[in-house]
């Protein structure tokens, strides 16, 4: 299509016209937002990281914020900001004009320093005008005296979107102008740094890039069904009061692609949960590289030897948590003698062990007779209730003294309840926690190597951690077009 100039005289008074109006001042466009030092030192570098913060300390972060027009100059905005941290958190401010998480800018500026915890990676302040305006304790914010103070007909918070908070003295909203500033390096959390060293991971709940990279190495144990199981073989506490917690589950929903044991996993993110006690990491995304050859020719493997639970460390809850989701060896336990699909009958199980007095497929801990038949079981040291059995595929072995639970589904071969009583030389397997009950541990073996005994579908003798299980590496779905 064809345009047509405009007459000279014409495009002069256009011109005129619009140099002649003016714009009202809209207030900043954005914030310049610098941190300066870490704790009163230097800020750390790239190469040079400071240790993940597992939000069990506070760090000074000290920063300054200028207000910028859209042009960049400085603009002399009189206001409120809140600050957070991506990722972390920030408890306070400190300094002069802080409440909160907030600081007033006074001419454009402001400084202060950011208790901040729970960083780590690259982390950066974030800062927005969202339009807060807090009061001081005792007195009657604009958003909570029952008034519409802007005529807006909205009334208050969370009704008024003008209102960022209950105690906000302003019921008009923010510029929403926003700034950020450059990262402050610290170092990805490692699977000890993910699971807490404790029974909790600090980071529930968050997506998170976890180090896999020196000294970090992170080995695969276990491709399971619905995902896998990693060891970090280089952890950073190996000593006996602060070491393990170095193991992690990855729920991936299905049997990872393109992955076997003996793998090493370059890159691991997800998501941190707490699925009922288990510390998982879920949604994974991952990047596997083949082992390398020996010397011998044969991949090199480096899936560490089991961890030997023995009475001791089964009722060490401590001991337990710092092996959770990692390779572990039971020797010697024996399947409860207790085992089997009938229905008990007064809370005897000679006959039968199953606590589904009503036949509908689950336990009601609730019913006086099948709570107090579960409760019985349970008590029993050589009663393994059949229901766990039939829905789960768990059951109970012991010593005699101590018991804990095992999976064996993967050892298609060996029926469990016709070899109740017998002892099982040896149980290798992922460890899994899961809070509910006395039970609350179960060893899940990963193939038929995992199981020895010399029953039928066992396994004559223990194999060395860098043969036992390695099997043919998984392929892609070839169905995954069409799903």
């Amino acid at each position: 299509m064809k345009t047509r100039a405009l007459p000279a005289a014409a495009l002069a008074l256009l011109l005129s016209g619009c140099s002649s109006t003016t714009v009202s001042d809209l207030g900043p466009s954005t914030f310049h937002v610098e941190v300066t030092r870490v704790d009163g030192k230097e800020l750390p570098t790239k190469d040079a990281p400071l240790p993940a913060n597992l939000g069990d300390r506070f760090e000074d972060w000290s920063f300054t914020i200028e207000a910028r027009s859209p042009t960049g100059e400085l603009e002399p905005f009189e206001g409120m900001v809140r600050l957070s941290t991506r990722p972390g958190a920030i408890h306070h401010l400190e300094g002069p004009g802080t409440i909160g998480r907030n600081i007033l800018l006074e001419g454009g500026k402001a400084s202060g320093i950011a208790k901040v915890s729970a960083v780590y990676g690259p982390s950066r302040v974030w800062v927005e005008d969202v339009g807060y305006t807090p009061v001081l304790p005792g007195e009657t914010p604009a958003c909570s005296d029952g008034t519409d103070n802007n005529g807006d007909v909205l009334v208050d918070f969370p009704a008024d979107p003008g209102c960022a908070f209950a105690d906000d003295d302003s019921e008009d909203g923010g510029t929403y102008a926003a700034g950020v500033s450059a990262p402050v390096h610290y170092a990805l959390p490692t699977l000890s740094d993910a699971q807490g060293r404790s029974t909790a991971t600090p980071f529930p709940f968050e997506g998170m890039e976890l180090n896999t990279t020196s000294p970090s190495r992170l080995i695969v144990t276990r491709v399971a069904s619905d995902g896998f199981y990693v060891t970090d073989v280089n952890p950073k506490e190996t000593d006996e009061m602060t070491g393990g917690y170095n193991h992690m589950y990855a729920f991936n929903f299905s049997t990872p692609p393109g992955m076997r044991v003996c793998d090493q996993v370059t890159y691991l993110s997800g998501t941190l949960n707490e699925f009922f006690g288990f510390t998982e990491l879920s949604f994974p995304s991952y990047k596997v590289k083949f082992p390398l050859d020996g010397p011998d020719g044969k991949p090199l493997c480096e899936v560490p030897e089991p961890f030997e639970l023995d009475a001791k460390a089964i009722v060490d809850a401590v001991i337990m948590e710092r092996h959770e989701s990692a390779l572990v060896r039971l020797r010697g336990f024996h399947i409860a003698k207790h085992f089997g699909p009938k229905p008990a009958t007064k809370n005897v199980f000679t006959e039968g062990s199953s606590c589904d007095l009503n036949g509908d497929g689950q336990v009601d801990f609730a019913s006086q007779l099948e709570g107090s038949c579960a409760n019985a079981c349970d008590a029993d040291i050589e009663c393994s209730e059949w229901t766990a059995f039939s829905a789960r595929g768990n059951y109970r072995v012991s010593n005699g003294k101590t018991s804990l639970q095992i999976q064996t589904g993967t050892v298609a071969t060996f029926d469990p309840p016709a070899n109740a009583g017998a002892v099982l030389d040896a149980v290798t397997g992922t460890l899994r926690n899961f809070s509910g009950g006395s039970q609350n541990w179960t060893i899940e073996t990963r193939c038929p190597d995992d199981l020895v005994c010399g029953k039928t579908g066992c396994s004559p003798m223990v194999k060395d951690s860098r043969t036992a299980c390695v099997r043919l590496r998984t392929i892609d779905d070839n169905d995954q077009g069409t799903n």
